[in-house]
Order: structure tokens, then sequence, then C-alpha cells
């Protein structure tokens, strides 16, 4: 990477992004449902600290910090204006896992921060789906690192002189706090990874192994730190995803909850990579080929729910995007909304009504974010990056849309 390109990565987001996402919606982009006006800044006022419950679009980028570690900004961007309402800054310390190159070999140490600050020439939404990490699938990994009002982040901390993994979380600022190093004392040595974070901040959830197999367990932000069980027994070594009030975990791949909260759509390498749709379980649970299906959508990589029965889907080679109705008979043609094409598309966020989605395409070596309503004939409005967001590429992932 040249030192231009470098320096760029490195300026605050809010310079990079705030030009050229107001030309966008601008110039044409459908508006988002809702009022703007919560508690956003005044007019002349820099971003603030809070992020709004509604009507704001929330971007994740990870960029070089100090010390051979990272930076990580969150920005909260308000939909109809573009105006830069809402700012975190979480400084990674280089002991963090944060990349691929420091989860390192068998038995690799996985986190869902590798798949925001992994270089990768594909862009941040490049990654091999072989661990179920690409695309879409991403997006959701990301976003399950943060609390609800993005004032913590959960993280794997890597010793490689004795082979540990701590789960453990960062504030604002740079606070990192190990949740596992209180527990010392003779034993096996901890290997904790996949860590997420409630949506209050109270908890940071994960994967552990223990008596030969993989389980789930969480670590109070607060306290003693001490570990609880929250699975019965083992569960595959796959993405863990936070869904319900109370809490829980669910083990799988791409897992996207439906609006009401009563179905997910999601994977397990037994499906031959094709999401289905479960019930949500009543507690902690890893999805395998024995649980029951709710519907059959034969979606693979689903980008989120339109409704509350339709997913927004890939189809066809050029990587367009569809609406899927999973409750349909199969054979149900479906109609993409993009223009046909040989651009690589992979949808972000879905707008709360679900009218619209943010969407990176790639064309050759070219990434471009593009905003799009979700029903077929759409015409994609295309997020220019011009001036200093030019050098940016595709670093910037649009991780919820509220």
């Amino acid at each position: 990477m040249s030192s231009e390109m470098e320096d760029a990565i490195r300026m605050p987001i809010s310079r990079r992004l705030l030009a050229v996402l107001s030309a966008a919606l601008l110039a044409g982009a459908p508006a988002a449902c809702g009022s703007s006006d919560a508690g956003g800044p005044a007019a002349g006022d820099g971003p603030g600290t809070a992020f709004r419950d509604r009507d704001l679009l929330v971007t994740a980028v990870c960029s070089p910090g100090a010390n051979d570690g990272w930076l990580v900004s969150v920005d909260g961007w308000d939909p109809k204006t573009w105006r830069h309402e809402s700012t975190a800054q979480f400084p990674v310390p280089a002991g963090v896992l944060a990349t691929e190159q420091q989860a390192g070999a068998a038995p690799k140490v996985r986190s869902g921060l590798v798949a925001l600050c992994t270089p990768d020439p594909r862009g941040p939404l490049g990654r091999s789906t072989r661990d179920g990490e690409g695309g879409a699938a991403a997006v959701r990994l990301i976003r399950s690192l943060f609390d609800r009002n993005f004032t913590k982040m959960a993280v794997v901390i890597r010793d490689g002189g004795s082979g540990a993994a701590h789960a453990g979380y960062v504030e604002r600022g740079g606070r990192l706090t190990d949740l596992t190093a209180t527990d010392a004392g003779f034993g096996s040595t901890p290997r904790e990874q996949r860590a997420v974070l409630s949506p209050d901040g109270a908890d940071v959830w994960f994967t552990y192994r223990a008596d030969g197999a993989w389980k789930v367990g969480s670590r109070s932000a607060g306290g003693d730190h001490r570990l609880t069980q929250r699975s019965a027994g083992g569960v595959p070594d796959l993405p863990l995803f936070l869904v319900g009030e109370p809490v829980r975990a669910l083990v799988a791949y791409n897992v996207v909850v439906s609006p009401d909260g009563r179905r997910y759509s999601g994977w397990a390498p037994a499906d031959n990579n094709d999401d289905d749709v479960f019930a949500v379980p009543a507690g902690t649970a890893a999805l395998t080929a024995a649980t029951p299906k709710a519907a059959d959508n034969g979606c693979a990589g689903a980008v989120g729910w339109l409704d509350g029965n339709t997913l927004l889907c890939p189809v066809g080679l050029d990587d367009n995007l569809a609406a899927v109705a999973v409750d349909a008979p199969g054979g149900t043609p479906r109609q993409p909304i993009l223009p046909a094409g040989n651009r690589s598309n992979t949808g972000m966020v879905i707008s709360p009504d679900g009218g619209q989605v943010v969407l990176l395409s790639a064309a050759g070596t070219e990434r471009e974010y593009w905003i799009t309503a979700t029903g077929p004939g759409a015409t994609p409005q295309r997020v220019d990056r011009t001036g200093e967001l030019s050098a940016l590429g595709a670093r910037a992932i649009f991780v919820e849309w509220r």
C-alpha cells in the first residue's frame, strides 16, 4: 500500500465520507421513512457521541492505529441529509486479534473483528465464505461486536506465547478489559473466541473449548468476570449471534432474525451452504442438521428481511438481488432488482421499512457504494467517491440502518 493511501485511510471518517454521501442521496436516492430530528447536533456543530434509535445509518471502518494496533471508527449518518450525526472511536491494541495473520494456523482463533480489519484486495466484504464470514454475513459479524449505543466493542485477546485466547472488550478511547485474565490458577490454557457483546453492553458472550468440546459462555463486563456456561453441551465451531429478550445465543452461519423475532434465516455446513428458515429457539442453541425447518427458501447469503415473510437474497450468476417469499411454493419466479450486468454486488443493510438497501458493487478492481430501492426495476444511485474520499476504496462497511 502506498504512503498516500495509508495517509488517506488514517483521515477522520467524517472528512472521507460526508461529501460523497451527501451528493449521492441528494442526487435522487429514495428517502428513508421517519423523522430525522431526534437528537441530532445543531447546525454548525460536529457529530455527537450518542447514536439515536431512529433515522440513522451506521458505518464502521478499520484503519492502522498507534503502536502496531488498529483504529475502529464508527459513525452515524442521517439518511435524508447525510449529516454526520454521531461518532465513536475504538483504538485497538496490538495484542487484540484483528487480522487473519494474527489468527494463526491450526488451531485457528476466530474473531468477528477480523472481518473488518483484515486487508483484502477484494474489499472488506470479499473474504472467503469458507468460514461463513464473507459478504452480508460479515456485516452482521461486525455489528455483533458492539452494544446498542456503540460504547464498547467485544474483542479476543491473543497471547502468542502461551497460545491462550481471552474474551474482553475495548471502550471508546481505547481502554482494554481482559475478562478472562481474572480466572487465575492451574488448568487448561483458555481458548475463548468469536466474542460478541450483549445489546446492553453488560456481558461478553463467546465460544470456548472445554472437556474436548466447544461450548457457549459469557463473562460480565462488571463484577468478577466469572465464566458462565450458557450451553448444556458441545456446539459446532461456528459464528455466534445473540438474539431475543432475554438474550440467548444462536450458533450458525449468517444468522438474520425476522422483524417479529420469531424466525431466523441461517445455515450450517450440513445445509450445503444454502440458508433456510428456522424458529428462534427459547434458549441458547446451535443450528444442526437435525434442526427442523420452518421454511425452505433456498437462499445462499441472505442480506436481510424486507418484512416478516420476505428475504432479500443474492440471485443469478451476476450477483443480482431479489425478494424471496420464504413461505411461497418452491420454484416461484424471483424478480431481480438490479439492472443486468457484470458487476459483483453485495447487499449490506436494509432500511427499517424494507424499501431500500445499501450495497457494495465491484467491477474489476473498482469498489463502489450504491443505494437502491428493493423492488424490481429500481434505478440504483451511486455514492460517488470524490475529492478526499477518492483514495478510500471500499474500507467502510455499513453495519446498521435504524
